[in-house]
């Protein structure tokens, strides 16, 4: 049982490193080898934790120390991906969020379906590596293809946008 609660107690220390340290702790252990969030530290600290403690259980309850060990071994695999899919959310989450309505000013867009003048049709806007589609409006008519650039936030589900070919020449001096 012993050997189980040591397991399980290094798991907590590696998280509670994790935490505390953050990168850090990944920069000197990189055991992100395989390229996913299967080998980070997250999950193989959740590993370690519920193969301790799962082992534990099992063995309080049985005391039966190959039947701990296979208990330990699946909740392990369970925390690990668990922790796993946790962390790739929060990635994912964090890409999501950093696209804001008031950072597509100024972003260049190409036009998919014509923009009568006056009216509204649709663009898609590149802007911090993903690209997002929108209603938009322009005072000229502006063809299917055309690059165009935003100018203005209409709604948060549409933009101005202006051809790029109409953008004015800056002045050389103030």
């Amino acid at each position: 049982m012993t050997l189980f609660l040591v397991v399980g107690v290094i798991g907590i220390v590696v998280v509670l490193l994790s935490i505390l340290l953050g990168d850090i702790v990944d920069g000197l252990i990189d055991l992100d080898v395989l390229g996913g969030d299967l080998f980070s530290l997250a999950s193989i600290a959740a590993f370690l934790g519920a193969f301790g403690f799962g082992g534990v259980i099992s063995l309080s309850i049985l005391n039966v120390t190959w039947i701990a060990v296979i208990v330990g071994v699946v909740a392990g695999i369970l925390a690990a991906w668990g922790a796993a899919a946790f962390t790739g959310w929060l990635k994912r989450s964090e890409a999501h969020s950093t696209f804001k309505s008031r950072s597509m000013v100024g972003s260049t867009a190409r036009v998919i379906t014509d923009i009568p003048a006056g009216g509204f049709g649709e663009v898609r806007i590149l802007g911090s590596g993903q690209s997002r589609k929108r209603a938009a409006r322009s005072d000229i008519p502006i063809t299917a293809g055309t690059e165009v650039w935003v100018s203005a936030i209409v709604s948060p589900t549409a933009v101005e946008v202006t051809p790029s070919r109409a953008l004015p020449d800056t002045p050389d001096t103030l």
